[in-house]
């Protein structure tokens, strides 16, 4: 067989592999007929090698065996496919002269398997349609190649077009196959992740002009994810929250978060299914927060860890053009959120977990466009639900920490103070004294003190000295309540015992100016 009728059958085995069984060209090296495949059609992937090459010796197959078996640790990193076999098909007029036989293997059509194994197998080009057959086995094509008999091509002497034409398809075919899994990343237009992000863009600059988006009080008051008025019947919490953002580096990250993840999503599913995986995912994350954290919450990072999740279930259909992709980034930078979710203490990870689970489970009820999966989408629909259910019941069933409770009603109450709205405030503090029993000594002390505080603004003075000399009782060391009592007391008109108490604030905290200038005032 000459030359020539040996490139077109190193060609035409090219081409069926690729265009006809569906494999994926790697690399291609035109001049030495030197091509890489990849077998991503279904795990285990494995990498094949076909060259066309003629040996006299052994040790000339040896040596480029060797040359080879490097290369092919190369191509595995470079394709993230560190365990799959590499298949080292060779395409040969005749087999070296001396004993080559140790050197390579046979096909092994039922017992191929293992990892990270590096194989040689000889073909001899004039008997091609034999050998492959085993092959054909092991790699369980659909058929095995339709080669051109050997006289037809002889007869026409069109090698050369014929071989233009096998390499012309085979670019073509990768060509399509290049732009079909392009497709897959640009089915919508991020429309509505910029419509979302100019509408959390406008409630904070809005929130930011009449109150400060840090502040607790104002998160409840714009409709902050809050426990206990959620369990009065506020469920409408579980949306709001996710328009709000605490401070202006919350937003940053969020937004940006958004634009991107956001963005990848609904270009890969598609507006509408974005919509409802966005919704889902950031209404699952706030039922989670609701469920295991009691603080208050708010902000678009539940949706957004959806965003992972629904990604993660791209990832779980097209897992090769997903690792080949955007795979390994956005895994490492999942890990990294979910691991300082879980150092730092103030992240709400059971919004992040829960939204992360959500927008999986709202990608696999969407599915992917163009694709049927009924039998899954109507599963998971069934499992989202009983599983929301569970959470919201547990969550409406659940005993709010009353440690937490009463911290968040102290910050609440003093913010009121601040305003100027002391009628207000003392409700919040009348609620934490009357959880005396289940809090700490320290919780209630404070509530007493800042109970007795507003009485002052309230005028109600007889009230706030009770209250102060109870603080003072409870806890001898709380200078505050010293100067505060002395304060009243010097109102009232009584300097003499003001002046014990303003004394005792002086001991404590000597350091403090305002407890000296009343301390001079008194004497």
């Amino acid at each position: 067989m000459n030359v020539m009728t040996e490139r077109v059958r190193f060609w035409e085995t090219v081409y069926h592999l690729i265009t006809k069984e569906g494999m994926r060209l790697v690399q291609i090296n035109e001049d030495e007929d030197v091509v890489w495949i990849e077998d991503d059609r279904k795990e285990p992937y494995q990498i094949i090698r076909i060259s066309r090459k003629d040996y006299d010796w052994s040790n000339q197959l040896r040596g480029d065996i060797e040359r080879v078996k490097k290369s092919s640790e190369n191509v595995r990193k470079r394709l993230n496919l560190r365990q799959a076999n590499v298949v080292n098909l060779i395409l040969s007029n005749q087999f070296p002269v001396d004993d080559y036989r140790p050197l390579v293997s046979e096909p092994l059509p039922f017992t191929a398997g293992g990892k990270k194994q590096f194989r040689t197998i000889m073909l001899v080009t004039s008997e091609i349609e034999q050998q492959f057959f085993p092959l054909a086995t092991e790699w369980k094509l659909n058929e095995t190649p339709n080669y051109m008999p050997k006289w037809q091509i002889e007869q026409e002497e069109a090698e050369d077009e014929w071989i233009r034409y096998l390499q012309i398809q085979v670019k073509q075919s990768t060509k399509e196959r290049q732009r079909k899994d392009q497709e897959l990343f640009l089915f919508g237009k991020p429309t509505f992740t910029s419509l979302l992000i100019g509408l959390i863009l406008a409630v904070f600059l809005y929130i930011e002009t009449v109150a400060n988006t840090q502040s607790p009080l104002t998160l409840i008051e714009f409709g902050a994810k809050f426990d206990p008025l959620i369990l009065e019947g506020e469920w409408w919490r579980f949306f709001s929250a996710m328009f709000l953002h605490i401070g202006l580096l919350h937003l940053m990250m969020n937004s940006l978060a958004l634009f991107y993840l956001g963005g990848a999503v609904e270009r890969i599913f598609g507006t509408k299914r974005f919509i409802f995986i966005y919704f889902l995912a950031g209404f699952i994350g706030s039922v989670s927060s609701f469920v295991f954290n009691d603080n208050i919450s708010a902000g678009a990072s539940g949706a957004i860890f959806g965003c992972f999740g629904a990604l993660l279930y791209f990832g779980l259909v097209h897992k090769r053009l997903f690792f080949r992709t955007i795979g390994m980034s956005l895994i490492v930078i999942l890990a990294i959120n979910l691991v300082f979710g879980f150092v730092v203490p103030m992240v709400d990870n059971g919004a992040h977990i829960g939204g992360l689970v959500g927008g999986f489970a709202g990608a696999v009820i969407t599915g992917l466009p163009k694709h049927k999966e009924k039998f899954f989408r109507k599963t998971g629909l069934f499992v989202t639900a009983v599983a929301a259910a569970a959470l919201l019941w547990i969550g409406y069933d659940q005993d709010i920490d009353p440690n937490q409770l009463s911290s968040i009603y102290l910050q609440v109450g003093s913010e009121w103070i601040e305003r100027e709205e002391p009628e207000k405030a003392s409700s919040y503090f009348n609620d934490v004294a009357a959880m005396e029993e289940e809090i700490s000594p320290e919780l209630y002390v404070n509530a007493l003190f800042m109970q007795a505080y507003a009485d002052v603004q309230m005028e109600r003075y007889s009230e706030a000295e009770r209250l102060f000399r109870e603080v003072i009782e409870l806890n001898p060391e709380f200078h505050e309540a010293y100067y505060n009592l002395a304060l009243v007391l010097h109102e009232q008109g009584d300097s003499d015992e003001a002046s014990v108490y303003i004394d005792r604030a002086v001991e404590l905290a000597p350091e403090n100016t305002n407890y000296q200038e009343l301390q001079e005032e008194i004497q």
